[in-house]
């Protein structure tokens, strides 16, 4: 009879092992959790007045850093696009469609383009054709190349995620013309390039030139000068005549 108590004490024993662990009191944990805050009560206080405002500090710190680094990378981009793309670019095609003015006023027969095209196709070994040829590989041409290269170099700084049919033009017409200025050379004189020049790309390079010296400006706090209204809307009489001949002839070069 004591061997089957003991047994079943053993059994009621493992199984109060075995069993879920009784809970601890409330009274008790609170007591303890109450007791521990006071003894620790001011050391977390120091503690959350030195973290907290050191997180504060240094979640404002890495938000203005990383907007800092941003515009960084933005002003550094487009310092680029205008110093090596756009700026020689407008530089280059600017030049090209001067000097294309100024041929045509200086060897035109009645001043306008239709009449120096006319007479140059008439008798490309005239003096039209003559001036044409000799513009093209010392003036226009050298300026043209100097535009392709620019393009096919700073690709990368484009601001649009396509190339733009002009430039892709231009780069094609300056090739087409290293074969033409070749064959003159030759005595062919009577050959053209079948691929035009872009006529409105000084257009299109003098909107995105402006446009990014804007952009610029703003991100670096520069205020531009509002615009005068009628300011140089009256050009002196030279300077109108050249504008003239210059938009005519940028009409018409496609046909070269």
């Amino acid at each position: 009879m004591f061997e089957d108590r003991a047994v079943a004490a053993q059994v009621s024993g493992e199984g109060r092992l075995a069993g879920p662990k009784s809970p601890v009191t409330p009274r008790v944990l609170t007591g303890k959790a109450v007791e521990w805050m006071k003894d620790n009560g001011p050391s977390l206080s120091i503690l959350r007045s030195a973290v907290l405002p050191a997180l504060g500090g240094y979640l404002f710190t890495f938000y203005n850093s990383k907007k800092a680094d941003e515009r960084k990378a933005q002003i550094q981009r487009i310092n680029d696009q205008v110093r090596l793309l756009y700026g020689p670019l407008l530089a280059c095609v600017h030049a090209s469609r001067a000097a294309y003015a100024a041929m045509v006023r200086q060897h035109s027969p009645d001043g306008t383009v239709g009449g120096f095209l006319a007479a140059m196709r008439r008798d490309p070994k005239g003096h039209e054709g003559s001036a044409y040829r000799h513009w093209m590989k010392d003036v226009m041409q050298p300026l043209n190349e100097r535009a392709a290269d620019i393009i096919v170099d700073h690709v990368n700084l484009l601001e649009s995620a396509e190339i733009d049919p002009r430039l892709l033009q231009l780069v094609a017409h300056v090739s087409a013309y290293k074969v033409i200025i070749s064959r003159w050379d030759r005595g062919a004189v009577g050959e053209w390039s079948a691929i035009s020049y872009p006529n409105t790309l000084l257009d299109y390079v003098r909107t995105e030139f402006q446009r990014l010296k804007r952009r610029q400006a703003e991100l670096l706090g520069i205020k531009r000068p509002a615009k005068t209204a009628g300011k140089h809307a009256a050009p002196s009489s030279a300077n109108g005549d050249e504008a003239i001949v210059a938009s005519k002839a940028s009409q018409t070069r496609s046909k070269l």
